[in-house]
């Protein structure tokens, strides 16, 4: 059991690792986004409505990918008590 628990703990530092890297993804792009929509730095008609689009898809898969993480992390620490 104990090495079982030794590769829980390594699966969960790495998740860890991948929640804060996603967070830091999550707000760059949430902030790159907010930029690309300021219309006081564009004109309506000149924002970038298509690659902010595509920063919003990537920001969602991002959060999708956290979401899971952390219920992974939740099992993990559950399985850990």
């Amino acid at each position: 059991m104990s090495l079982q628990n030794e590769m829980r703990r390594t699966h969960l530092a790495n998740l860890e690792h991948k929640c804060k890297r996603l967070r830091q993804d999550i707000t760059a792009l949430a902030k790159l986004i907010a930029i690309n929509l300021d219309c006081t730095l564009h004109r309506p008609e000149d924002l970038p409505v298509a690659e902010t689009d595509s920063q919003w898809d990537e920001l969602k898969a991002k959060w999708a990918d956290l979401i899971a993480a952390q219920e992974e992390i939740k099992r993990l620490e559950e399985e850990l008590k």
